[in-house]
C-alpha cells in the first residue's frame, strides 16, 4: 500500500539473511553475558556463592548469640579489621573498620567493596557496635563516646602490641554493650571458607534489686554511684586489661558515674513476702574493683531512702564489697534487704549468658 514495493527474497539471499540474523543473536547473547559477568563482579557474595567463596572473604549468618546483647538477633552490624602478611613481607591492613551488616533480603552478613583472599597469613578482629556510631570529636558529659584503633604488629614494632585498642571509652549512660572477637587464617592452606568470630563482652553487667524484711516497707529512692565510667582497654601499659581514667584532653575531671532509680513501676510498699524487685537493671559498666578505703580504689556506694509503715524515712549508705571485683562478661546482681534496724547487702555473680555469641565471617 502507498506505492511501496516489497520484493520477495531470492532463496540464496534468504539463507544469507538467516545467517546474519543468527549471528546477531549470538552477538547480542555474548554482549548480554558480558554485562552479566561485569555486573556480578559488583554483587555482594557469601560463602554460599559457589566458586567465588574461594576468592572473596564473605559472611554467613549462624549467630545465636538492647543493650545488653544476648543473642545475634540483637546485632545488626559490626566493624571488621584485617591484617594481611605475605611471606617475607611487612603486614598491611587491607580492611579497616569495614561495616558488616545484615542483608534485609536474606538475613546474611554482607559488606561493601569485597576483599579477595590472598596467599599469606590473615588476622581478623571485630568490634561491636560500630565505632563510628560513638566516635565524637568532643565528648560531652551526657553522651557515650568511644575511640578505637587497630595495630598490625610488625618486626620493627617497639611494643609488639597487636589488635584493637580502646583509647578511651566514656559511658555515662551505662547503656552501651562493647564486644570484640578475633580469628586467624592462613590462606590457602586454611581454606577460603567463612571465618568464625566468637564475640566476648568487654564490660560488666550490674543490676540492683531491693526486698523487704517485714511488712509495709516503702522504697523512696535509691542512688548507685562512685564508679568510673571512663577507661582505656588493651593499651601498651595494660595489655588485654582495662585502665581506669579520670580525664581526657577534651574532658577534664570526669565525674564518677551516678544512677538513680527512675522506675515508677516499683511497688509501694514492697512485696511483704520478701520477693526481690529490680530497681536498676542491666547497667553496662567498665570492669573495676569497688573500693573499701584501703585498696586505692574509690568506693562504689548505694544510697537508699526507705520507710517502714508511717515512720519517718531513713537514709542509709552502703559501700559495695571490694571482695567482688567486676569482671568482663559477668553479671552482678546486688540485692538490698530493707529492715527496721538496718540495711544489708548481698551479691550474686553469674556468667552473662551460657551461650556463645558467634558470628561467621
Amino acid at each position: 500500500p502507498g506505492g511501496v514495493e516489497c520484493p520477495l527474497p531470492v532463496p540464496n539471499q534468504n539463507k544469507d539473511a538467516m545467517k546474519l540474523f543468527s549471528l546477531r543473536i549470538l552477538l547480542n547473547a555474548a554482549a548480554a553475558l558480558s554485562l552479566l559477568v561485569s555486573a556480578s563482579s559488583c554483587i555482594k557474595v557469601t560463602p554460599d556463592s559457589g566458586d567465588q567463596a574461594e576468592h572473596y572473604i564473605g559472611f554467613t549468618s549462624s549467630v545465636e548469640t538492647k543493650a545488653p546483647v544476648e543473642s545475634s538477633t540483637d546485632m545488626d552490624e559490626f566493624a571488621v579489621w584485617a591484617a594481611y602478611t605475605a611471606v617475607g613481607e611487612e603486614p598491611e591492613v587491607p580492611m579497616k573498620e569495614v561495616k558488616v551488616y545484615r542483608a534485609a533480603y536474606n538475613d546474611v552478613w554482607v559488606y561493601d567493596d569485597l576483599q579477595m583472599w590472598k596467599e599469606g597469613d590473615w588476622h581478623f578482629e571485630a568490634f561491636y557496635p560500630l565505632p563510628s556510631e560513638l566516635r565524637k570529636t568532643k565528648p560531652v558529659l551526657n553522651e557515650d563516646a568511644l575511640d578505637v584503633n587497630f595495630t598490625a604488629a610488625h618486626s620493627g614494632s617497639q611494643t609488639g602490641l597487636e589488635g584493637l585498642t580502646v583509647n578511651y571509652y566514656y559511658g555515662p549512660t551505662a547503656s552501651c554493650d562493647l564486644m570484640t572477637a578475633e580469628a586467624d587464617r592462613s590462606y590457602p592452606s586454611g581454606g577460603g571458607n567463612a571465618v568464625q568470630f566468637t564475640f566476648n563482652h568487654l564490660l560488666s553487667r550490674v543490676s540492683i534489686a531491693a526486698k523487704a524484711a517485714s511488712d509495709n516497707v516503702t522504697l523512696n529512692s535509691l542512688t548507685f554511684g562512685g564508679m568510673s565510667v571512663l577507661g582505656a582497654y588493651n593499651t601498651v601499659e595494660y595489655p588485654e586489661q582495662w585502665q581506669l581514667l579520670t580525664k581526657l584532653d577534651e574532658l577534664s575531671n570526669v565525674p564518677a558515674g551516678s544512677f538513680r532509680d527512675l522506675n515508677d513501676n516499683i511497688p509501694s510498699p514492697l512485696p511483704s513476702d520478701g520477693t526481690s524487685v529490680d530497681v536498676l537493671s542491666d547497667l553496662l559498666l567498665i570492669p573495676q574493683t569497688p573500693g573499701d578505703g584501703t585498696d586505692g580504689h574509690a568506693p562504689i556506694t548505694l544510697e537508699v531512702t526507705y520507710a517502714i509503715g508511717d515512720a519517718t524515712p531513713e537514709t542509709r549508705t552502703i559501700n559495695l564489697p571490694s571482695s567482688t571485683p567486676w569482671e568482663p562478661g559477668r553479671h552482678y546482681r546486688y540485692t538490698l534487704k530493707l529492715a527496721m534496724a538496718d540495711v544489708t547487702l548481698s551479691v550474686d555473680m553469674v556468667p552473662w549468658d551460657e551461650r556463645n555469641y558467634t558470628v561467621i565471617f
